[in-house]
C-alpha cells in the first residue's frame, strides 16, 4: 500500500461498515408518529449516495451539513452520516462525529476502526496506531485493522513494528491478500527488492486469480530487468482484468524497451479497442508510432489529442504534444502545451529540464529571444535533450504506484 490504507481497500470497507449501518438504522427507525417530528434521513442518504457516485463531494457535504443538524437522528444515523462525510473526502467532519458518539455506536470494532480511518487519512498515524491497539488490547481486532495498523507504523518509518504487524497479520488472515500486498510494499520503501520478490512469488501462489498480485509482481520484475518474465505476469493479469490500464501499458513498456515498437503498438490499440479509457496508453501509443514512423505525426496527434482530452492534467502527454507540435512548425501551438507541461507537472522538485529546452526553443522560433535566453540559461552548457526522458518518468511513477496500491 502506498503508505496508506489502499483506497480500494478503504472503500470497500466503508460500504460493508456502511451496509451493517444501514442495517442498523432500520431496526432502529422511530415509529411513523416519531417520524413525523424527526427527520428522516434515508431519503437524504440515498441523494447523498448518488452524488457520490458522481464525485459531488462538495454538494454530499451540504446535504450532510443540513442532516447534522437534525437533533432526532439516532445514533447509528449519525454514524452513519460520518461515514459519509469520510467518503466524501472530508475525514475532519467525520473524525468530529466519530468522537462525540459512544464508542460502541455501532460497534466497538467499527466505531474504532472508523476513527482510526479516519485519523489515517488526516495524517494522524500515531492517533490511528493508538485506536488500533486499543482495539487489539480490547481482544476486538480483524484483518482491515491489522492491514491499517501495518501501515500506519510503516508511514511513521516505524519499519520493524510495521513488519511484526504484517508477518503477523500473514500468518492470522491467510486468505487476506492485503495483508501480502503490505509487506510487499514495506520491502521496496525499504529497498529490499529480493524479498519483495519472494513475497510477491507467495502472494501469486496464493492468489492465482489475483490480477493485482501478478501486476505487483511484474512491477518488481521490471524493476530488477527480469523484462520477460515481467510481460507474463502483466499478460496474465490482464487476461484476469481486461478493463485494467497498467497490464496493458506494462506490456508495451517491455516491447518499447526491446525496441519491438509494432508490439508495444499493438498491445495498445487491442488494449484501447476492447473499450480501456486511459490517457497513458493513448501517450504511450503515440510515444510507438513517433518510433515507428519520425514523420508520421498526424498520427501521433491523434492520440496526444485523445490523452489529452481524458485527462487535460497530463503532464506527459502536453510536453510531448509540445515538441511534436513545434517539429510540425507549429511553435505558438507547441508554447501552449509546453507552458502547461511545466507548469501542471505534480512534482516540483522533478526535474524538468526537457520540457524547459523544448520551451526555449518555442520561445526561440517565435523570435522571442529573451524569454528563450532565460531558459536556455537554467539549463547550464551541458544540458542535452533526452527524448525518452518523460517516458522514463511516466513509467517510474506508475511503477511505484502498482507497488503502493
Amino acid at each position: 500500500m502506498k503508505r496508506r490504507i489502499s483506497q480500494a481497500r478503504a472503500m470497500k470497507e466503508v460500504k460493508i461498515c456502511l451496509a451493517k449501518v444501514l442495517c442498523l438504522t432500520a431496526l432502529c427507525a422511530p415509529s411513523m408518529a416519531q417520524q413525523g417530528k424527526a427527520c428522516v434521513p434515508d431519503k437524504t442518504f440515498a441523494q447523498v449516495g448518488s452524488l457520490l457516485e458522481k464525485q459531488d463531494y462538495e454538494a454530499a457535504k451540504r446535504l450532510l451539513q443540513g442532516l447534522e443538524s437534525c437533533p432526532h437522528l439516532l445514533p447509528v444515523q449519525r454514524f452513519n452520516v460520518g461515514w459519509l462525510y469520510g467518503k466524501a473526502h472530508d475525514s475532519s467532519g467525520a473524525l468530529k462525529i466519530f468522537k462525540s458518539l459512544r464508542d460502541d455506536v455501532p460497534d466497538r470494532l467499527t466505531h474504532g476502526y472508523a476513527i482510526a480511518l479516519a485519523s489515517f487519512q488526516l495524517g494522524q498515524y500515531q492517533a490511528a496506531i493508538d485506536a488500533l491497539t486499543a482495539l487489539r488490547s480490547a481482544g476486538v481486532f480483524d484483518a482491515k485493522c491489522a492491514d491499517l495498523l501495518g501501515v500506519s507504523y510503516s508511514k511513521l518509518e516505524k519499519y520493524q513494528d510495521a513488519y511484526a504487524v504484517m508477518v503477523e497479520n500473514i500468518r492470522d488472515n491467510p486468505s487476506n491478500p492485503y495483508a501480502y500486498f503490505n509487506l510487499i510494499t514495506l520491502f521496496v520503501d525499504t529497498s529490499e527488492m529480493d524479498k519483495a520478490a519472494r513475497v510477491a512469488n507467495k502472494a501469486v501462489v496464493a492468489f492465482p486469480q489475483s490480477a493485482e498480485a501478478l501486476s505487483m509482481r511484474g512491477s518488481i520484475e521490471l524493476s530488477l530487468d527480469r523484462s520477460d518474465d515481467a510481460y507474463r505476469d502483466f499478460a496474465a493479469a490482464a487476461q484476469l482484468a481486461p478493463e485494467a490500464s497498467d497490464p496493458p501499458f506494462f506490456m508495451a513498456l517491455v516491447d518499447y524497451r526491446q525496441l519491438k515498437y509494432v508490439e508495444a503498438e499493438t498491445v495498445l490499440r487491442n488494449a484501447i479497442a476492447s473499450g480501456v479509457a486511459d490517457s497513458d496508453l493513448h501517450y504511450m501509443l503515440a510515444e510507438c508510432l513517433r518510433r515507428v514512423d519520425e514523420a508520421n505525426t498526424s498520427g501521433a496527434l491523434l492520440e496526444l489529442n485523445q490523452a489529452i482530452h481524458l485527462n487535460p492534467n497530463s503532464v506527459p502527454a502536453r510536453a510531448l504534444r509540445g515538441s511534436t507540435l513545434l517539429e510540425a512548425g507549429r511553435p505558438a501551438d507547441a508554447l501552449v502545451d509546453l507552458k502547461i507541461a511545466r507548469d501542471l507537472d505534480p512534482n516540483p522538485q522533478r526535474d524538468t529540464r526537457n520540457t524547459t529546452y523544448m520551451l526555449g526553443r518555442a520561445y526561440a522560433a517565435l523570435g522571442k529571444r529573451e524569454e528563450a535566453k532565460a531558459l536556455f540559461a537554467q539549463l547550464g552548457p551541458q544540458f542535452s535533450s533526452n527524448k525518452a526522458y518523460t517516458l522514463n518518468q511516466l513509467s517510474e511513477q506508475k511503477m511505484r504506484a502498482a507497488l503502493h496500491p
